[in-house]
């Protein structure tokens, strides 16, 4: 017999049912006040004219005090004053070496029941940590792990409520390790006057690699990535065209021997900016990889925004839970209430048979991630998405608002969510949720979430989350 998320919580949590109930209310209290004229719901600025007068220019008394990194050698992070003279090496090229260390930690405490196996309320903790060797403005080595989780939803370091166990998931891996630089810069000497096309940007080693918003690839994989920007074209003021070859930590795969080769074309033309992504895996079994590729279009349309995408994979042999033939149609639309910042949005899909990611890191959740924050997992224990973000034979979408306070100090989002199966074998699920976020002070966040499901043939999901961000 399940027990309650309260009794499963003690103290740790407010109660689920009165969070979900809070989030009724904000909503109801949300379109209430539309209704009544009271939009937007957060603070409003009054549009004027242009001043007469010229603003007086900010000194640095009117600035605040940089709030340091954890440590800075060489010239510290974005500080006054002038830089050191640094050293040229043969080729010509001026390094003013700077080494930065900084990091994000994260503790939450949760409980997620999705109605079908029991909830796991936890107390949870994830440390991103990272260390920057700036040798110039454009050359890099950036060097980062995770100490306190080994990249797996039920591997955080913490502890588990239910089950009162400590978890200790301490451990040295390396999550980011790579070098990014430019060959115009390193080599300057090879184009004195500025002539040759020489300036093509490379990075290598294992970074994260995330096109298409993370729906055609989110993942972190050990690659060599060329990339060539400001190509001029008639009628396009900007190509940037990239190519990526991957060879290792596909995290989707199960053959260890896979690798990727990408292809990624963006282009800014008067309407919009487009995007043409293509990604070919290649794995070690008798029919060969899969491919994948996506197409997508910004732009403004009046006083909305607007994205569409067309994605596709294709699987050249047997599909499978991992890699299967598929299509993926998206559209996010957003505006901006007059004298606001806050934010409508609405955002849509379509799934054809089951689109499947070229990559995808294990707690990031489904391709449907960037469409709401009902399809994205928090990546922090075992608190996936509120609704499954994979992409089988299913339509579905969100309405959502996000509202501002206190000069984006506060904010708070509401979101409806649903998803229809449409193959007839399927579930069919809409969710509740709200994210309110406050910031204290200059490096601590605090977040806290919950959400209600109604679930077909299923027990109604719910959960509940309050976490801690605090940058160093």
């Amino acid at each position: 017999m399940r027990q309650s998320p309260r009794r499963l919580l003690g103290p740790f949590l407010p109660a689920t049912g009165a969070v979900v109930r809070l989030a009724l209310a904000l909503l109801l209290s949300g379109a209430l006040s539309a209704c009544g004229g009271i939009y937007p719901l957060g603070e409003t600025t009054k549009v004027s004219r242009l001043p007469d007068k010229p603003i007086r220019f900010r000194t640095k008394g009117d600035i605040p005090d940089r709030p340091p990194l954890i440590l800075e050698l060489g010239d510290p992070f974005l500080a006054p004053g002038n830089l050191r003279a640094g050293f040229e090496l043969p080729t010509g090229a001026v390094w003013q070496p700077r080494l930065w260390v900084f990091g994000t930690l994260r503790t939450a405490l949760q409980t997620f029941d999705n109605g079908v196996t029991p909830p796991t309320p936890e107390w949870v903790n994830r440390f991103d940590l990272f260390a920057n060797l700036q040798l110039t403005g454009t050359e890099k080595i950036v060097f980062g792990i995770r100490p306190l989780d080994k990249n797996r939803f039920n591997a955080f370091s913490g502890y588990a409520i239910e089950e009162d166990r400590v978890k200790n998931e301490l451990n040295a891996n390396i999550r980011t390790f790579f070098f990014e630089g430019d060959f115009g810069s390193l080599f300057p000497n090879l184009d004195k006057q500025g002539f040759l096309p020489i300036d093509l940007g490379f990075s290598i080693g294992r970074q994260p690699l995330l096109f298409q918003d993370g729906i055609l690839i989110n993942d972190t994989v050990d690659s060599l990535g060329l990339v060539r920007n400001n190509v001029r074209l008639p009628g396009v003021s900007n190509l940037r065209i990239s190519g990526v070859y991957g060879w290792d930590e596909l995290d989707t795969r199960n053959d260890r021997q896979a690798y990727m080769l990408g292809l990624f074309l963006a282009a800014d033309i008067p309407t919009s900016t487009l995007e043409l992504d293509a990604i070919y895996v290649n794995e070690d079994r008798p029919d060969g990889g899969s491919f994948h590729a996506g197409f997508a279009t910004t732009q403004r349309i009046g006083h909305i925004s607007t994205t569409f995408r067309v994605l596709g994979s294709y699987a050249e042999a047997e599909s499978n839970a991992r890699v299967a033939d598929g299509v993926l149609l998206t559209s996010e639309v957003s505006w901006t209430p007059q004298s606001s910042d806050d934010i409508v949005y609405i955002t849509s899909y379509v799934a054809i048979d089951n689109f499947t990611q070229a990559g995808r890191e294990p707690i990031v959740g489904g391709p449907l991630a960037a469409l709401g924050i009902l399809f994205a997992s928090p990546g922090l224990g075992n608190h996936l998405s509120e609704l499954s973000s994979l992409t089988n034979d299913i339509v579905g979408g969100a309405v959502g608002y996000q509202a501002f306070w206190d000069n984006h100090r506060r904010n708070l989002v509401l979101e409806l969510a649903g998803r229809a199966d449409t193959s007839g074998e399927g579930l069919n699920d809409f969710a509740l949720g709200f994210q309110f976020q406050q910031a204290f002070f200059r490096r601590i966040l605090l977040q806290v979430e919950s959400f209600y499901a109604v679930q077909e043939d299923r027990d109604d999901a719910y959960g509940a989350r309050s976490e801690l961000l605090i940058q160093f």
